[in-house]
């Protein structure tokens, strides 16, 4: 079975969008281990649509932290270099 995390809220002050941390985080408790949960909102799928891994020539997505995000969820929070499309972004 692939577990993909995402979100289809509209978006509130309360909930805003961008909560796939959050989401990441729940299916951490679910238990999931955290490579998989962190997975499911990124390689896995990446992967279950389509898109190439990162490699020679592919388009860059990259989203880098200070912390290994699978020794601490929290720091999905808080990324400190967004690439999308090989442009940074943050």
């Amino acid at each position: 079975m692939t577990v993909l995390a995402g979100t289809d809220s509209y978006g509130t002050p309360e909930l805003p969008h961008g909560r796939v941390a959050g989401e990441v985080r729940h299916l951490a408790a679910a238990p999931m281990p955290a490579a998989a949960a962190i997975g499911a909102a990124s390689w896995t799928a990446r992967s279950f649509l389509g898109f190439p891994g990162l490699g020679h020539d592919a388009p860059a997505d990259l989203v880098a932290y200070d912390v290994d995000p699978r020794s601490d969820l929290a720091v999905l929070h808080t990324p400190v270099r967004v690439i999308h499309r090989g442009r940074i972004v943050r």
